[in-house]
Formats: C-alpha cells, structure tokens, sequence
C-alpha cells in the first residue's frame, strides 16, 4: 500500500512539472531602412509599394483616405513550470509603420520600432 501510495505522489508531482519553448512570428517583414524615405505630401502608394512591398493591412478610412499598415514582431516565449508556480518570459522585436494615404498619397506616418529586452513573469 505504500508503494502504491509513493508511485501516486511522484507521478502527481511529476506532471505538475514541464516547460516549452515557441518561436513566434505576425506581420510581414518589410525593409525599415526606406522608412526614411517616405515624404509627407509627396510619396505616392506606388512608390510606397515599391520602397516596402504590399502593407500588412490596408483599412478604408473614408471616401478618399486609407490606413496602410506595415507591421512584423518576432520571437521566442519560454513557460516553465514546477509544482504549479508559473515562469513565463520572453524577449523580441517589433517594427510597426503605419502610413495614413489620402488621395493615394503618403498624408502622414508614424514609426515604432521596440524590444530587444525580455518580459519575465512569474507566478508564485
């Protein structure tokens, strides 16, 4: 009996324990060194095509404007487990453009590029 007892105890213990590892990617890369290039008032949405390929996401803003979206994030996220306490983290970078076009010009644009740190959470 206590054997059976023992083998019930480290079997439980032993799958409350486990970690994983995931390589994540969303968006389409795209070539942020011609962000630069992009002039307010003046790059037309060929030019823009032809600097930084077909954006992530095209949305209709109204009869004459669209939102043009340029987005890539990449990653790795690691979980890890013992005995149920939580340790999650994560280290990435993102690059975000996002171009307002208005009568298939360039109106405005703005420019994020973040992470290179890691997130850690843990749960005790």
């Amino acid at each position: 009996m206590n054997k059976l007892y023992l083998f019930v105890v480290i079997s439980s213990c032993l799958s409350l324990v486990g970690c994983a590892t995931s390589n994540y990617s969303v968006g389409r890369e795209f070539p942020v060194e011609n962000v630069d290039k992009i002039v307010k008032g003046q790059t037309t949405a060929h030019e823009l095509i032809q600097l930084l390929g077909e954006p992530f996401t095209k949305t209709v803003v109204s009869a004459n404007e669209e939102r043009w979206v340029y987005t890539y994030s990449s990653g790795i996220a690691h979980a890890q487990s013992c005995c149920v306490p939580l340790k999650v983290e994560t280290a990435g970078k993102s690059t975000t453009l996002e171009i307002l076009m208005r009568d298939g010009i360039a109106a405005n644009f703005s420019y994020y590029e973040g992470g290179g740190s890691a997130f850690k959470m843990q749960n005790e």
